[in-house]
Protein backbone atom coordinates (compact mmCIF):
# COMPACT_ATOMS: atom_id res chain seq x y z
CA UNK A 1 0.00 0.00 0.00
CA UNK A 2 1.20 3.52 -0.81
CA UNK A 3 1.36 5.77 2.27
CA UNK A 4 -1.34 8.49 2.58
CA UNK A 5 1.10 11.42 2.15
CA UNK A 6 2.41 9.95 -1.14
CA UNK A 7 -1.13 9.28 -2.32
CA UNK A 8 -1.99 12.90 -1.58
CA UNK A 9 1.04 14.09 -3.60
CA UNK A 10 -0.10 11.98 -6.54
CA UNK A 11 -3.65 13.31 -6.36
CA UNK A 12 -2.31 16.87 -6.26
CA UNK A 13 0.10 16.35 -9.18
CA UNK A 14 -0.33 18.75 -12.14
CA UNK A 15 -1.79 17.57 -15.44
CA UNK A 16 1.32 18.83 -17.25
CA UNK A 17 4.24 17.11 -18.93
CA UNK A 18 7.40 16.47 -16.98
CA UNK A 19 9.50 13.93 -15.09
CA UNK A 20 8.69 12.16 -11.82
CA UNK A 21 11.20 10.65 -9.38
CA UNK A 22 10.24 7.97 -6.85
CA UNK A 23 12.40 7.75 -3.70
CA UNK A 24 12.70 5.14 -0.95
CA UNK A 25 12.85 5.63 2.84
CA UNK A 26 16.53 6.68 2.65
CA UNK A 27 15.72 9.33 0.05
CA UNK A 28 17.46 7.42 -2.74
CA UNK A 29 15.90 7.64 -6.21
CA UNK A 30 14.65 4.17 -7.20
CA UNK A 31 12.64 4.97 -10.35
CA UNK A 32 12.46 7.83 -12.87
CA UNK A 33 9.72 8.25 -15.45
CA UNK A 34 8.32 10.85 -17.83
CA UNK A 35 4.75 11.62 -18.77
CA UNK A 36 2.72 13.82 -21.06
CA UNK A 37 0.19 14.12 -18.21
CA UNK A 38 1.88 13.57 -14.84
CA UNK A 39 -1.32 13.25 -12.81
CA UNK A 40 -2.82 10.66 -15.13
CA UNK A 41 0.40 8.67 -15.25
CA UNK A 42 1.03 8.70 -11.48
CA UNK A 43 -2.49 7.47 -10.70
CA UNK A 44 -1.50 4.23 -12.43
CA UNK A 45 0.70 3.44 -9.38
CA UNK A 46 -2.35 3.62 -7.06
CA UNK A 47 -3.90 0.62 -8.82
CA UNK A 48 -3.25 -3.09 -8.02
CA UNK A 49 -0.31 -4.46 -10.04
CA UNK A 50 -0.40 -7.86 -11.79
CA UNK A 51 3.40 -8.21 -11.67
CA UNK A 52 5.04 -8.92 -8.30
CA UNK A 53 8.16 -6.93 -9.25
CA UNK A 54 6.06 -3.82 -9.91
CA UNK A 55 4.29 -4.46 -6.60
CA UNK A 56 7.72 -4.50 -4.91
CA UNK A 57 8.53 -1.17 -6.53
CA UNK A 58 5.34 0.40 -5.19
CA UNK A 59 6.04 -0.98 -1.70
CA UNK A 60 9.44 0.73 -1.70
CA UNK A 61 8.14 4.16 -2.77
CA UNK A 62 8.22 6.55 0.17
CA UNK A 63 8.40 9.95 -1.56
CA UNK A 64 7.89 11.64 -4.90
CA UNK A 65 9.55 14.57 -6.70
CA UNK A 66 8.20 16.20 -9.83
CA UNK A 67 10.07 18.30 -12.41
CA UNK A 68 7.87 20.14 -14.92
CA UNK A 69 9.18 20.67 -18.45
CA UNK A 70 8.08 23.02 -21.21
CA UNK A 71 7.64 20.18 -23.72
CA UNK A 72 7.53 16.41 -24.03
CA UNK A 73 10.88 16.55 -25.87
CA UNK A 74 12.48 18.25 -22.89
CA UNK A 75 10.93 15.63 -20.59
CA UNK A 76 12.42 12.84 -22.71
CA UNK A 77 15.91 14.40 -22.62
CA UNK A 78 15.71 15.16 -18.90
CA UNK A 79 14.52 11.63 -18.08
CA UNK A 80 17.40 10.11 -20.05
CA UNK A 81 20.00 12.35 -18.37
CA UNK A 82 18.65 11.73 -14.86
CA UNK A 83 18.62 7.96 -15.38
CA UNK A 84 22.26 8.03 -16.54
CA UNK A 85 23.29 10.10 -13.51
CA UNK A 86 21.28 8.34 -10.77
CA UNK A 87 21.09 4.74 -12.13
CA UNK A 88 17.77 4.00 -10.38
CA UNK A 89 17.18 0.45 -9.17
CA UNK A 90 13.96 -0.13 -11.09
CA UNK A 91 14.73 1.56 -14.42
CA UNK A 92 15.71 -0.43 -17.49
CA UNK A 93 19.45 0.10 -17.86
CA UNK A 94 22.41 -1.08 -19.82
CA UNK A 95 23.74 -4.29 -18.28
CA UNK A 96 26.34 -3.76 -15.52
CA UNK A 97 25.55 -0.02 -15.60
CA UNK A 98 28.58 0.66 -17.79
CA UNK A 99 28.63 3.73 -20.00
CA UNK A 100 29.54 2.80 -23.53
CA UNK A 101 32.21 5.06 -25.05
CA UNK A 102 31.73 7.62 -27.83
CA UNK A 103 34.08 9.33 -30.25
CA UNK A 104 34.07 13.05 -29.53
CA UNK A 105 34.97 15.77 -32.07
CA UNK A 106 35.55 19.20 -30.53
CA UNK A 107 34.20 21.24 -33.46
CA UNK A 108 34.05 24.36 -31.29
CA UNK A 109 37.87 24.49 -31.17
CA UNK A 110 40.06 26.24 -33.75
CA UNK A 111 41.77 22.91 -34.59
CA UNK A 112 39.26 20.26 -33.50
CA UNK A 113 40.38 17.02 -31.85
CA UNK A 114 38.90 13.52 -31.90
CA UNK A 115 39.17 11.16 -28.92
CA UNK A 116 37.18 8.50 -27.01
CA UNK A 117 35.00 9.69 -24.14
CA UNK A 118 32.30 8.50 -21.76
CA UNK A 119 31.36 12.03 -20.73
CA UNK A 120 28.09 13.08 -22.38
CA UNK A 121 28.23 16.68 -21.14
CA UNK A 122 27.02 19.07 -23.82
CA UNK A 123 29.86 21.51 -24.57
CA UNK A 124 29.34 22.21 -28.25
CA UNK A 125 31.21 19.08 -29.39
CA UNK A 126 29.62 16.28 -31.38
CA UNK A 127 29.56 12.60 -30.43
CA UNK A 128 29.57 9.42 -32.51
CA UNK A 129 28.43 6.19 -30.93
CA UNK A 130 27.82 4.70 -28.52
CA UNK A 131 30.28 1.93 -29.38
CA UNK A 132 29.34 -1.31 -27.63
CA UNK A 133 32.57 -2.87 -28.90
CA UNK A 134 35.85 -1.26 -27.82
CA UNK A 135 37.43 -2.96 -30.83
CA UNK A 136 35.09 -1.11 -33.21
CA UNK A 137 35.89 2.20 -31.51
CA UNK A 138 39.67 1.64 -31.71
CA UNK A 139 39.38 0.64 -35.36
CA UNK A 140 37.36 3.77 -36.23
CA UNK A 141 39.88 6.00 -34.42
CA UNK A 142 42.81 4.23 -36.08
CA UNK A 143 41.28 4.79 -39.54
CA UNK A 144 40.61 8.47 -38.82
CA UNK A 145 44.24 8.97 -37.79
CA UNK A 146 45.60 7.06 -40.79
CA UNK A 147 43.34 8.56 -43.46
CA UNK A 148 42.50 12.07 -42.24
CA UNK A 149 45.28 12.79 -39.75
CA UNK A 150 43.38 15.15 -37.46
CA UNK A 151 44.77 15.54 -33.97
CA UNK A 152 43.92 13.32 -31.02
CA UNK A 153 46.12 14.93 -28.37
CA UNK A 154 44.99 17.38 -25.67
CA UNK A 155 47.86 19.82 -26.10
CA UNK A 156 46.96 23.49 -25.97
CA UNK A 157 47.74 25.37 -29.17
CA UNK A 158 49.97 27.03 -30.04
CA UNK A 159 52.77 25.08 -28.36
CA UNK A 160 55.46 26.88 -26.41
CA UNK A 161 59.00 26.80 -27.76
CA UNK A 162 60.04 24.18 -25.18
CA UNK A 163 57.17 21.78 -26.03
CA UNK A 164 57.72 19.01 -28.54
CA UNK A 165 55.07 17.67 -30.94
CA UNK A 166 53.34 14.41 -30.01
CA UNK A 167 54.29 11.01 -31.39
CA UNK A 168 51.38 10.99 -33.87
CA UNK A 169 52.96 13.91 -35.76
CA UNK A 170 56.27 12.08 -35.97
CA UNK A 171 54.50 8.95 -37.27
CA UNK A 172 52.66 11.00 -39.91
CA UNK A 173 49.30 10.37 -38.21
CA UNK A 174 48.58 14.05 -37.56
CA UNK A 175 48.67 17.12 -39.82
CA UNK A 176 50.56 18.98 -37.10
CA UNK A 177 48.56 22.14 -36.38
CA UNK A 178 50.79 22.52 -33.32
CA UNK A 179 53.71 23.04 -35.70
CA UNK A 180 51.81 25.51 -37.91
CA UNK A 181 52.11 22.97 -40.73
CA UNK A 182 48.48 23.17 -41.87
CA UNK A 183 46.18 26.01 -42.83
CA UNK A 184 43.14 26.43 -40.57
CA UNK A 185 40.60 26.24 -43.43
CA UNK A 186 42.19 23.09 -44.90
CA UNK A 187 42.16 21.51 -41.44
CA UNK A 188 38.49 22.41 -40.93
CA UNK A 189 37.69 20.79 -44.31
CA UNK A 190 39.48 17.65 -43.13
CA UNK A 191 37.35 17.63 -39.94
CA UNK A 192 34.17 17.81 -42.07
CA UNK A 193 35.47 14.82 -44.03
CA UNK A 194 35.92 12.90 -40.77
CA UNK A 195 32.33 13.67 -39.80
CA UNK A 196 31.08 12.43 -43.18
CA UNK A 197 33.25 9.31 -42.84
CA UNK A 198 31.89 8.45 -39.37
CA UNK A 199 28.34 9.00 -40.64
CA UNK A 200 28.96 6.43 -43.38
CA UNK A 201 28.84 8.93 -46.26
CA UNK A 202 31.87 7.37 -47.91
CA UNK A 203 30.61 7.62 -51.50
CA UNK A 204 30.00 11.37 -51.33
CA UNK A 205 33.30 11.77 -49.51
CA UNK A 206 35.26 9.82 -52.13
CA UNK A 207 33.75 11.90 -54.95
CA UNK A 208 34.76 15.11 -53.17
CA UNK A 209 38.30 13.85 -52.46
CA UNK A 210 38.74 12.71 -56.06
CA UNK A 211 37.58 16.11 -57.31
CA UNK A 212 40.10 17.87 -55.05
CA UNK A 213 42.84 15.48 -56.16
CA UNK A 214 42.39 16.33 -59.86
CA UNK A 215 42.19 20.02 -59.08
CA UNK A 216 45.50 19.83 -57.19
CA UNK A 217 47.07 17.87 -60.06
CA UNK A 218 45.97 20.51 -62.61
CA UNK A 219 47.59 23.20 -60.46
CA UNK A 220 50.72 21.02 -60.33
CA UNK A 221 50.37 20.71 -56.54
CA UNK A 222 51.58 17.13 -56.80
CA UNK A 223 52.39 16.61 -53.12
CA UNK A 224 48.84 17.60 -52.13
CA UNK A 225 47.41 15.43 -54.96
CA UNK A 226 49.41 12.45 -53.70
CA UNK A 227 48.02 12.87 -50.16
CA UNK A 228 44.47 13.03 -51.53
CA UNK A 229 45.14 9.98 -53.74
CA UNK A 230 46.27 7.98 -50.69
CA UNK A 231 43.13 9.05 -48.82
CA UNK A 232 40.98 7.97 -51.76
CA UNK A 233 42.66 4.57 -52.07
CA UNK A 234 42.31 3.93 -48.32
CA UNK A 235 38.59 4.74 -48.43
CA UNK A 236 38.05 2.59 -51.52
CA UNK A 237 39.81 -0.34 -49.84
CA UNK A 238 37.73 0.08 -46.69
CA UNK A 239 34.49 0.30 -48.66
CA UNK A 240 35.20 -3.07 -50.30
CA UNK A 241 35.06 -4.75 -46.87
CA UNK A 242 31.48 -3.65 -46.24
CA UNK A 243 28.73 -6.02 -47.31
CA UNK A 244 26.06 -4.69 -49.69
CA UNK A 245 22.67 -5.13 -48.00
CA UNK A 246 20.37 -2.88 -50.01
CA UNK A 247 20.29 -2.17 -53.73
CA UNK A 248 19.11 1.36 -52.95
CA UNK A 249 21.81 3.47 -51.33
CA UNK A 250 19.79 4.08 -48.17
CA UNK A 251 20.96 4.88 -44.67
CA UNK A 252 19.02 3.18 -41.90
CA UNK A 253 19.34 1.45 -38.56
CA UNK A 254 17.57 -1.89 -38.10
CA UNK A 255 16.78 -2.77 -34.46
CA UNK A 256 16.22 -6.34 -33.29
CA UNK A 257 15.27 -7.39 -29.77
CA UNK A 258 15.49 -10.64 -27.80
CA UNK A 259 14.31 -11.03 -24.21
CA UNK A 260 14.34 -13.76 -21.57
CA UNK A 261 13.91 -13.65 -17.80
CA UNK A 262 15.39 -10.36 -16.57
CA UNK A 263 17.73 -9.80 -19.51
CA UNK A 264 17.26 -8.37 -22.98
CA UNK A 265 19.51 -7.63 -25.94
CA UNK A 266 18.83 -4.94 -28.51
CA UNK A 267 20.95 -5.19 -31.63
CA UNK A 268 21.29 -2.46 -34.25
CA UNK A 269 22.45 -3.15 -37.79
CA UNK A 270 23.90 0.12 -39.11
CA UNK A 271 23.37 0.42 -42.87
CA UNK A 272 24.87 3.39 -44.70
CA UNK A 273 24.60 3.96 -48.44
CA UNK A 274 23.13 0.47 -48.75
CA UNK A 275 26.10 -1.22 -47.01
CA UNK A 276 26.27 -2.85 -43.59
CA UNK A 277 29.04 -0.93 -41.82
CA UNK A 278 28.65 -2.26 -38.27
CA UNK A 279 26.42 -3.88 -35.69
CA UNK A 280 26.04 -2.68 -32.12
CA UNK A 281 24.77 -4.91 -29.31
CA UNK A 282 23.10 -3.42 -26.24
CA UNK A 283 22.44 -5.79 -23.30
CA UNK A 284 19.83 -4.51 -20.82
CA UNK A 285 18.98 -5.50 -17.26
CA UNK A 286 15.22 -5.64 -16.69
CA UNK A 287 14.33 -4.92 -13.06
CA UNK A 288 10.58 -5.14 -13.79
CA UNK A 289 8.48 -7.27 -16.12
CA UNK A 290 9.21 -4.84 -18.92
CA UNK A 291 7.54 -5.08 -22.31
CA UNK A 292 9.37 -5.04 -25.65
CA UNK A 293 7.89 -1.59 -26.29
CA UNK A 294 9.39 -0.22 -23.05
CA UNK A 295 12.81 -1.71 -23.89
CA UNK A 296 12.77 -0.23 -27.40
CA UNK A 297 11.78 3.16 -26.01
CA UNK A 298 14.78 3.04 -23.66
CA UNK A 299 17.03 1.98 -26.54
CA UNK A 300 15.98 4.94 -28.70
CA UNK A 301 16.66 7.38 -25.86
CA UNK A 302 19.98 5.80 -24.84
CA UNK A 303 21.41 5.60 -28.36
CA UNK A 304 20.07 8.46 -30.43
CA UNK A 305 19.61 11.40 -28.05
CA UNK A 306 23.37 11.96 -27.79
CA UNK A 307 24.81 10.68 -31.06
CA UNK A 308 25.45 12.87 -34.11
CA UNK A 309 25.01 9.87 -36.39
CA UNK A 310 21.25 9.75 -36.97
CA UNK A 311 20.03 7.69 -39.96
CA UNK A 312 17.18 8.74 -42.23
CA UNK A 313 15.14 5.73 -41.10
CA UNK A 314 14.97 3.46 -38.05
CA UNK A 315 13.39 0.01 -38.44
CA UNK A 316 11.70 -1.34 -35.30
CA UNK A 317 9.99 -4.71 -34.62
CA UNK A 318 7.10 -3.09 -32.68
CA UNK A 319 5.29 0.20 -32.17
CA UNK A 320 6.81 2.35 -29.44
CA UNK A 321 4.55 4.47 -27.24
CA UNK A 322 4.84 8.23 -27.73
CA UNK A 323 7.20 7.73 -30.68
CA UNK A 324 6.23 11.16 -31.97
CA UNK A 325 7.94 12.71 -28.94
CA UNK A 326 11.18 10.96 -29.90
CA UNK A 327 10.89 12.14 -33.54
CA UNK A 328 10.25 15.74 -32.44
CA UNK A 329 13.19 15.61 -30.00
CA UNK A 330 15.62 14.44 -32.72
CA UNK A 331 14.27 17.13 -35.05
CA UNK A 332 14.78 19.74 -32.34
CA UNK A 333 18.36 18.64 -31.51
CA UNK A 334 19.63 17.87 -35.01
CA UNK A 335 17.09 19.39 -37.37
CA UNK A 336 16.58 15.95 -38.90
CA UNK A 337 13.24 14.31 -39.66
CA UNK A 338 13.83 10.65 -38.83
CA UNK A 339 11.38 8.07 -40.15
CA UNK A 340 10.27 5.18 -37.91
CA UNK A 341 9.10 2.01 -39.72
CA UNK A 342 7.59 -1.25 -38.50
CA UNK A 343 7.72 -3.44 -41.65
CA UNK A 344 5.31 -6.33 -42.24
CA UNK A 345 6.84 -7.73 -45.44
CA UNK A 346 9.47 -7.15 -48.10
CA UNK A 347 13.16 -6.29 -47.96
CA UNK A 348 12.95 -4.32 -44.70
CA UNK A 349 11.16 -7.18 -42.99
CA UNK A 350 13.99 -9.53 -44.03
CA UNK A 351 16.53 -7.12 -42.54
CA UNK A 352 14.48 -6.93 -39.35
CA UNK A 353 14.43 -10.75 -39.13
CA UNK A 354 18.22 -10.73 -39.53
CA UNK A 355 18.60 -8.24 -36.68
CA UNK A 356 16.21 -10.28 -34.52
CA UNK A 357 18.20 -13.48 -35.15
CA UNK A 358 21.48 -11.76 -34.25
CA UNK A 359 19.93 -10.40 -31.05
CA UNK A 360 18.78 -13.92 -30.08
CA UNK A 361 22.28 -15.31 -30.63
CA UNK A 362 23.81 -12.57 -28.48
CA UNK A 363 21.21 -13.15 -25.73
CA UNK A 364 22.14 -16.84 -25.57
CA UNK A 365 25.76 -15.82 -25.03
CA UNK A 366 25.01 -13.65 -22.00
CA UNK A 367 22.29 -15.73 -20.33
CA UNK A 368 23.54 -17.21 -17.04
CA UNK A 369 23.36 -20.84 -18.14
CA UNK A 370 25.57 -23.73 -17.02
CA UNK A 371 28.80 -23.98 -18.98
CA UNK A 372 28.27 -25.90 -22.18
CA UNK A 373 31.31 -27.62 -23.69
CA UNK A 374 32.44 -26.17 -27.00
CA UNK A 375 32.22 -29.62 -28.64
CA UNK A 376 28.51 -29.92 -27.81
CA UNK A 377 27.74 -26.37 -28.93
CA UNK A 378 29.55 -26.91 -32.25
CA UNK A 379 27.81 -30.27 -32.72
CA UNK A 380 24.41 -28.63 -32.30
CA UNK A 381 25.38 -25.92 -34.81
CA UNK A 382 26.74 -28.34 -37.42
CA UNK A 383 23.65 -30.56 -37.17
CA UNK A 384 21.25 -27.55 -37.08
CA UNK A 385 19.64 -28.83 -33.89
CA UNK A 386 17.18 -26.63 -32.00
CA UNK A 387 18.77 -27.65 -28.69
CA UNK A 388 22.45 -28.16 -27.89
CA UNK A 389 22.86 -31.95 -27.44
CA UNK A 390 24.17 -32.58 -23.92
CA UNK A 391 22.95 -36.11 -23.20
CA UNK A 392 24.13 -38.29 -26.09
CA UNK A 393 23.62 -42.06 -26.36
CA UNK A 394 25.83 -44.27 -28.52
CA UNK A 395 24.54 -47.65 -29.80
CA UNK A 396 26.60 -50.57 -31.15
CA UNK A 397 25.92 -54.21 -32.04
CA UNK A 398 28.49 -57.03 -31.83
CA UNK A 399 28.22 -60.66 -32.99
CA UNK A 400 30.25 -63.41 -34.60
CA UNK A 401 28.31 -65.00 -37.43
CA UNK A 402 25.16 -64.51 -35.40
CA UNK A 403 26.69 -66.18 -32.32
CA UNK A 404 27.14 -64.39 -28.98
CA UNK A 405 25.06 -61.49 -30.33
CA UNK A 406 24.83 -58.49 -28.02
CA UNK A 407 24.35 -54.74 -28.03
CA UNK A 408 25.60 -51.80 -25.99
CA UNK A 409 24.23 -48.40 -25.01
CA UNK A 410 26.68 -45.87 -23.63
CA UNK A 411 25.80 -42.39 -22.32
CA UNK A 412 27.79 -39.15 -22.47
CA UNK A 413 26.83 -36.06 -20.46
CA UNK A 414 28.54 -33.19 -22.27
CA UNK A 415 31.99 -34.53 -23.10
CA UNK A 416 32.12 -36.96 -20.14
CA UNK A 417 31.12 -40.65 -20.23
CA UNK A 418 28.48 -41.48 -17.61
CA UNK A 419 29.43 -45.12 -16.97
CA UNK A 420 26.81 -45.68 -14.29
CA UNK A 421 24.21 -45.45 -17.08
CA UNK A 422 25.91 -47.79 -19.57
CA UNK A 423 23.70 -50.78 -20.45
CA UNK A 424 24.43 -54.09 -22.23
CA UNK A 425 21.88 -56.26 -23.98
CA UNK A 426 22.09 -59.93 -24.86
CA UNK A 427 20.10 -60.45 -28.06
CA UNK A 428 17.09 -62.66 -27.28
CA UNK A 429 14.86 -62.79 -30.35
CA UNK A 430 17.29 -62.91 -33.30
CA UNK A 431 19.13 -66.16 -34.09
CA UNK A 432 20.57 -65.30 -37.54
CA UNK A 433 23.21 -62.68 -38.40
CA UNK A 434 20.87 -59.70 -38.88
CA UNK A 435 22.43 -56.47 -37.57
CA UNK A 436 19.35 -54.38 -38.40
CA UNK A 437 16.97 -56.64 -36.45
CA UNK A 438 19.42 -56.74 -33.53
CA UNK A 439 19.65 -52.94 -33.52
CA UNK A 440 15.86 -52.74 -33.51
CA UNK A 441 15.58 -55.11 -30.53
CA UNK A 442 18.20 -53.24 -28.48
CA UNK A 443 16.71 -49.79 -29.12
CA UNK A 444 13.15 -50.95 -28.45
CA UNK A 445 14.13 -52.51 -25.12
CA UNK A 446 16.19 -49.45 -24.19
CA UNK A 447 13.50 -46.87 -25.02
CA UNK A 448 10.74 -48.85 -23.36
CA UNK A 449 12.79 -49.09 -20.15
CA UNK A 450 13.57 -45.37 -20.10
CA UNK A 451 9.90 -44.46 -20.51
CA UNK A 452 8.71 -46.99 -17.90
CA UNK A 453 11.24 -45.75 -15.34
CA UNK A 454 10.61 -42.09 -16.23
CA UNK A 455 14.29 -41.50 -16.92
CA UNK A 456 15.64 -38.67 -19.13
CA UNK A 457 15.65 -39.30 -22.86
CA UNK A 458 18.75 -38.48 -24.91
CA UNK A 459 19.17 -35.20 -26.80
CA UNK A 460 20.90 -37.13 -29.61
CA UNK A 461 21.29 -40.81 -30.50
CA UNK A 462 24.38 -41.98 -32.39
CA UNK A 463 24.11 -45.38 -34.09
CA UNK A 464 27.16 -47.18 -35.42
CA UNK A 465 26.51 -47.98 -39.05
CA UNK A 466 24.96 -46.57 -42.19
CA UNK A 467 21.60 -45.68 -43.67
CA UNK A 468 20.03 -49.08 -42.89
CA UNK A 469 20.82 -48.82 -39.19
CA UNK A 470 19.49 -45.24 -39.20
CA UNK A 471 16.19 -46.32 -40.78
CA UNK A 472 15.70 -49.00 -38.11
CA UNK A 473 16.51 -46.59 -35.28
CA UNK A 474 14.06 -43.95 -36.53
CA UNK A 475 11.37 -46.62 -36.91
CA UNK A 476 11.69 -47.59 -33.23
CA UNK A 477 11.59 -44.00 -31.91
CA UNK A 478 8.56 -43.20 -34.08
CA UNK A 479 6.73 -46.20 -32.58
CA UNK A 480 7.02 -44.46 -29.21
CA UNK A 481 6.19 -41.00 -30.66
CA UNK A 482 9.55 -39.63 -29.60
CA UNK A 483 11.05 -36.97 -31.83
CA UNK A 484 14.74 -37.32 -30.98
CA UNK A 485 17.54 -36.54 -33.47
CA UNK A 486 19.26 -39.74 -34.61
CA UNK A 487 22.52 -39.83 -36.50
CA UNK A 488 24.31 -42.73 -38.20
CA UNK A 489 28.10 -42.58 -38.05
CA UNK A 490 29.94 -45.11 -40.21
CA UNK A 491 33.35 -46.31 -38.97
CA UNK A 492 35.23 -46.47 -42.25
CA UNK A 493 34.25 -43.15 -43.83
CA UNK A 494 33.43 -40.92 -40.84
CA UNK A 495 30.27 -40.00 -42.77
CA UNK A 496 27.26 -38.65 -40.87
CA UNK A 497 23.80 -39.57 -42.15
CA UNK A 498 20.38 -38.11 -41.35
CA UNK A 499 17.10 -39.91 -42.03
CA UNK A 500 16.14 -37.55 -44.87
CA UNK A 501 19.25 -38.62 -46.78
CA UNK A 502 21.20 -35.51 -45.82
CA UNK A 503 24.92 -36.10 -45.32
CA UNK A 504 26.69 -33.83 -42.83
CA UNK A 505 30.37 -33.08 -43.02
CA UNK A 506 32.12 -31.85 -39.88
CA UNK A 507 35.69 -30.50 -40.25
CA UNK A 508 38.29 -32.98 -38.96
CA UNK A 509 39.77 -30.37 -36.56
CA UNK A 510 36.42 -29.68 -34.90
CA UNK A 511 35.89 -30.73 -31.25
CA UNK A 512 32.41 -31.86 -32.34
CA UNK A 513 33.81 -34.59 -34.62
CA UNK A 514 36.31 -35.66 -31.96
CA UNK A 515 33.42 -36.03 -29.49
CA UNK A 516 31.41 -38.17 -31.96
CA UNK A 517 34.42 -40.42 -32.54
CA UNK A 518 34.91 -40.86 -28.80
CA UNK A 519 31.27 -41.85 -28.36
CA UNK A 520 31.38 -44.27 -31.29
CA UNK A 521 34.63 -45.89 -30.11
CA UNK A 522 33.38 -46.16 -26.52
CA UNK A 523 30.13 -47.82 -27.66
CA UNK A 524 32.17 -50.24 -29.80
CA UNK A 525 34.59 -51.00 -26.93
CA UNK A 526 31.75 -51.66 -24.51
CA UNK A 527 29.93 -53.94 -26.98
CA UNK A 528 33.11 -55.87 -27.85
CA UNK A 529 34.03 -56.39 -24.19
CA UNK A 530 30.56 -57.83 -23.49
CA UNK A 531 30.80 -59.99 -26.63
CA UNK A 532 34.17 -61.39 -25.43
CA UNK A 533 32.76 -62.12 -22.02
CA UNK A 534 29.91 -64.10 -23.58
CA UNK A 535 32.40 -66.10 -25.64
CA UNK A 536 34.62 -66.81 -22.63
CA UNK A 537 31.64 -67.85 -20.60
CA UNK A 538 30.59 -70.24 -23.35
CA UNK A 539 34.12 -71.62 -23.69
CA UNK A 540 34.28 -72.24 -19.96
CA UNK A 541 31.40 -74.67 -20.38
CA UNK A 542 33.03 -78.07 -20.87
CA UNK A 543 32.03 -81.75 -21.34
CA UNK A 544 33.80 -82.32 -18.03
CA UNK A 545 30.95 -80.39 -16.34
CA UNK A 546 28.66 -83.30 -17.29
CA UNK A 547 30.68 -85.88 -15.32
CA UNK A 548 29.45 -86.37 -11.70
CA UNK A 549 32.19 -85.72 -9.12
CA UNK A 550 34.14 -83.13 -11.17
CA UNK A 551 33.97 -79.64 -9.78
CA UNK A 552 35.69 -76.41 -10.78
CA UNK A 553 39.05 -77.25 -9.19
CA UNK A 554 39.37 -80.76 -10.70
CA UNK A 555 38.25 -79.46 -14.11
CA UNK A 556 40.98 -76.79 -14.05
CA UNK A 557 43.51 -79.39 -12.86
CA UNK A 558 42.71 -81.69 -15.81
CA UNK A 559 42.71 -78.90 -18.40
CA UNK A 560 45.92 -77.28 -17.07
CA UNK A 561 47.71 -80.65 -17.00
CA UNK A 562 46.60 -82.13 -20.32
CA UNK A 563 45.83 -78.92 -22.22
CA UNK A 564 42.58 -79.96 -23.93
CA UNK A 565 39.63 -82.37 -23.86
CA UNK A 566 41.18 -84.38 -26.72
CA UNK A 567 44.38 -85.00 -24.76
CA UNK A 568 42.44 -85.99 -21.65
CA UNK A 569 40.48 -88.37 -23.84
CA UNK A 570 43.67 -90.06 -25.16
CA UNK A 571 45.20 -90.33 -21.67
CA UNK A 572 45.26 -93.67 -19.79
CA UNK A 573 43.54 -94.16 -16.45
CA UNK A 574 46.94 -94.35 -14.72
CA UNK A 575 47.92 -90.99 -16.19
CA UNK A 576 44.78 -89.39 -14.77
CA UNK A 577 45.35 -90.98 -11.33
CA UNK A 578 48.93 -89.66 -11.23
CA UNK A 579 47.79 -86.01 -11.14
CA UNK A 580 45.73 -86.63 -7.95
CA UNK A 581 42.37 -87.78 -9.29
CA UNK A 582 40.89 -90.79 -7.34
CA UNK A 583 40.97 -94.02 -9.36
CA UNK A 584 37.19 -94.54 -9.36
CA UNK A 585 36.72 -90.98 -10.69
CA UNK A 586 39.55 -91.47 -13.23
CA UNK A 587 37.75 -94.59 -14.51
CA UNK A 588 34.49 -92.61 -14.83
CA UNK A 589 36.29 -89.87 -16.82
CA UNK A 590 37.90 -92.38 -19.14
CA UNK A 591 34.65 -94.28 -19.69
CA UNK A 592 32.59 -91.08 -20.23
CA UNK A 593 35.00 -89.62 -22.80
CA UNK A 594 35.94 -92.81 -24.65
CA UNK A 595 32.80 -94.96 -24.49
CA UNK A 596 29.83 -92.66 -23.94
CA UNK A 597 31.11 -89.89 -26.32
CA UNK A 598 32.99 -91.65 -29.10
Amino acid sequence: MINPLLEQKINNAPSSCGVYLFKNQEGKIIYIGKARNLKERLKYYLQPQPDIRRTNLIKEIADLDIILTSSESDALILEDNLIKINKPKYNIRLKDDKKFPYLKITINEEFPRIFPTRNLKEDGSILFGPYTSAKNLRQALRLVKRIFKIRTCNKKLPLTISEKPCLNYRLNLCLGPCQNKIDKEIYQDRVKEVIDFLMGKSEELMKEIEKKMWEAAEKEEFEKAAILRNQLFALQELRKKHEVILKDKKSMDVCGIAKEKNLAVCLILKIREGKLISKEEYPFSLPLKNTDEEILETLLSSVYLHSYDIPNEIILPKEVPEIQTFIETINKKRNIKVKITIPKRGEKKKLLNLAQKNAEIKLLEILPTPHLPKANIELGNYLFLEKTPIRIEGVDISNLGGKYACGSIIVFEGITPKKSEYRKFKIKTIKSQDDYAMMEEVLRRRLKRLIEENKPLPDLVLVDGGKGHLTVANKVYKEFNKNIPILAFAKKSNTLYFENGKIVSIPPYSPALKLLKRIREEAHRFAISYHKNLRKKDLRKSILDEIPGIGKKRKLLLLNTFGSIEKIKSAKIEDIVKIGIPRNLAEKIYQYLNINHK
